[in-house]
């Protein structure tokens, strides 16, 4: 609510936003998490 404030638009904008960017981000380290869990094994 406060980030929805300070940038003066919707809350749903900013929950889809922050959704969007935790599963790019999950996205990127997938691929860094399977190879180190391969070389675990």
């Amino acid at each position: 609510e406060e980030i929805a404030e300070a940038m003066s638009c919707p809350i749903g904008t900013v929950r889809s936003r922050i959704f969007r960017a935790r599963e790019a981000v999950a996205e990127k380290l997938r691929p860094l998490l399977d190879t180190t869990a391969d070389r675990r094994w």
